[in-house]
């Protein structure tokens, strides 16, 4: 069989049910499929904005900890022609000497391609969100109690906007989207007028574990805050008490580590090749809550999670009482579920040619990056839809895709 032929699954220790395709028809768009999300743009414009949060109840050198947030959301039709977000502000708000040299070295984003620079992606960054648009009031649409929100965590020395085939089409379909640097974890963010990489005590494994989940749990309770009165553009249009946690790799090990805080607010995660095995999987061994739904998605070639990772997640995907689905992309990797591909076309692991993990020593050829968002984001936003707005759930009673198990728990 070629390199294109679809892959095994390893499903014989698991009594999963494979879902049966049936007839189903993506909500009607006019706009063509974009090579960032593989779909075509949500009904709504998106808006994007940067804000420093600063979270007082826990010191880290002697200042609040501090987390670079971004802030993806349905706009205004006046956002519709406006020039789109340059990738450079992304890196923060105001110029810090250094900054952009910085964010070209190896150890940040200069390390996804050898000589990609700020400059160049600025050139090339091909997203669709406005920097600082007029957030769209929901109350125009059936969706009463405002957008709902999704927190998204980045993986292990990654970066909050390296995911947008995912952040920021979500705001197109209308949810709040919010993401942060993990200070300590990502590979670049600006704090407090400084470019903070990896590096000292908050570098450290059970540093990040401890301040992971806290980060995301300060983004909702923020949030709340914005929509009930402290932030004009927030105040009133997003429904808090309808929240997903979200996230890949060590971000997806982060939102399972929210779920486990029993917050009713929260109402679905969606997980992206989870670090599972983080913390000596204390996830698998303590996890109490089986109630809240689960997406779970790996890579069946997933180099970084290996074997015993695939494993953990798609033992973690069988043992809810409520919904739990798991999505298997049989030509994909680790970073299938990345828009790592924007920084360089070949990156591997699911990008490109890429190394096997079910047949070590040989190489592969990754389903087309734009083909495995489609699958993604299409999955995840009718996941997404159903558990927080209500949606019907069609798309997912059924596989309409090459490349790719859909298993519904």
């Amino acid at each position: 069989m070629g390199r294109r032929a679809l892959g095994s699954v390893f499903c014989a220790a698991f009594s999963w049910k494979l879902l049966q395709p049936q007839s189903f028809a993506l909500r009607a768009m006019s706009s063509p499929m974009a090579r960032v999300t593989g779909l075509s743009p949500g009904p709504y414009p998106v808006g994007v904005t940067t804000m420093q949060l600063n979270d007082v109840s826990r010191q880290e050198e002697s200042r609040p900890r501090s987390l670079q947030t971004e802030i993806w959301y349905p706009a205004t039709d006046e956002t519709r022609g406006l020039p789109p977000n340059r990738f450079s502000e992304f890196l923060g708000r105001g110029v810090i000497p250094g900054s952009i040299e910085a964010a070209e070295d190896k150890d940040a984003i200069g390390g996804y391609r050898s000589g990609l620079t700020v400059k160049e992606l600025d050139e090339t960054w091909p997203n669709e969100a406005v920097r600082d648009a007029r957030v769209r009031d929901p109350l125009e649409t059936s969706t009463s109690h405002g957008w709902p929100l999704v927190i998204f965590s980045h993986g292990s020395g990654a970066y909050r906007a390296s995911y947008i085939f995912w952040t920021e089409f979500l705001a197109s379909q209308g949810f709040i989207v919010m993401a942060c640097d993990h200070p300590g974890s990502a590979r670049y963010t600006q704090v407090n007028g400084q470019v903070v990489k990896p590096g000292g005590a908050r570098s450290e494994r059970a540093q990040m574990e401890a301040d992971r989940p806290k980060d995301l749990m300060f983004l909702l309770n923020t949030m709340s805050q914005l929509a009930n009165g402290q932030d004009s553009r927030f105040s009133g249009r997003v429904d808090v008490n309808n929240t997903a946690v979200t996230g890949m790799s060590f971000g997806g090990w982060s939102a399972a580590s929210c779920l486990e805080e029993g917050d009713s607010r929260i109402k679905a995660a969606v997980m992206m090749c989870p670090s599972l095995m983080s913390a000596g999987g204390r996830i698998m061994k303590d996890r109490s809550n089986l109630e809240t739904p689960v997406m779970m998605m790996i890579g069946t070639e997933d180099t970084v999670l290996g074997a015993e990772g695939n494993d953990a997640c798609r033992e973690y995907a069988l043992k809810p009482k409520g919904s739990s689905y798991l999505l298997e992309i049989k030509l994909g990797g680790h970073c299938s579920f990345t828009s790592c591909d924007l920084y360089n076309p070949a990156y591997g692991n699911g990008i490109g040619e890429s190394k096997s993990l079910t047949k070590p020593g040989e190489m592969y050829e990754a389903l087309d990056i734009t083909k495995q968002h489609e699958i993604i984001n299409t999955y995840g936003l009718a996941f997404l839809d159903k558990y927080l707005r209500g949606g019907d759930g069609n798309v997912l009673k059924q596989n309409q895709f090459e490349g790719h198990m859909l298993y519904r728990m």
